[in-house]
């Protein structure tokens, strides 16, 4: 495989009050280009995304239909952002709004309350892998597994115990999948074409993963 990154920063400056459809139509550029390169097969395009990469990923992926598949870790997946921005240091909340060139803090709580996977994961069809902590400091899980509810595709959502936003230095990680190996496996298999049951997997302080079916 090989790997191209994107810096979302730069569509978050050009487009700060819609910043989701400032997030879709970087998604489909970015496949425009990668499509048109001669050593790339379109056929084989999939997106990795991290921390608010999770959210972007999902947004891009969502209104775009060539990507093959998706995934995420380390979410932010928490509609409008609360937790990250009124309840974490206050340097996570100052960095975004000055990606994002907002210096009114007021209007910076408007404008993050558009930021939502709502009304776009529902629209996702290629199969979606998600790598999350259980103890996310950040971004708590039940937001997370209200999306996989959500989700009409193939998915697989990975919850590693005790572990907090930076999926690792927990024993599940340490004993469990490796994560990035985890991760890199799924997306190899998912643009071979193999397919996969939706599960929930919970990956226990001793390594062992319990496996539930998504109905």
């Amino acid at each position: 495989m090989t790997q191209r990154s994107v810096d979302r920063r730069q569509f978050l400056q050009s487009a700060t009050l819609v910043a989701t459809a400032a997030t879709a139509a970087a998604g489909r550029a970015v496949m425009d280009w990668l499509a048109a390169r001669a050593e790339i097969d379109p056929a084989r395009i999939g997106i990795a995304g991290s921390s608010f990469g999770s959210l972007f990923g999902t947004i891009a992926v969502a209104n775009e239909p060539r990507y093959r598949a998706i995934a995420v870790a380390a979410t932010c997946l928490e509609p409008g952002c609360h937790t990250i921005f009124e309840e974490a240091s206050p340097t996570f909340k100052k960095r975004f709004m000055y990606m994002s060139g907002f210096t009114d803090e007021d209007r910076f709580d408007e404008f993050r309350k558009t930021l939502t996977w709502e009304g776009h994961a529902e629209k996702i069809r290629v199969p979606y892998l998600c790598l999350a902590g259980e103890a996310d400091e950040l971004s708590p899980l039940e937001h997370t597994e209200r999306m996989f509810k959500t989700l009409q595709c193939p998915r697989q959502l990975v919850v590693y115990q005790d572990s907090r936003h930076s999926v690792g230095g927990a024993p599940s990680a340490n004993l469990g999948p490796t994560p990035s190996v985890l991760a890199a496996d799924w997306m190899n298999a998912r643009l071979a074409g193999k397919a996969f049951p939706s599960e929930r997997w919970y990956v226990e302080a001793s390594g062992r993963v319990a496996k539930t079916a998504y109905a």
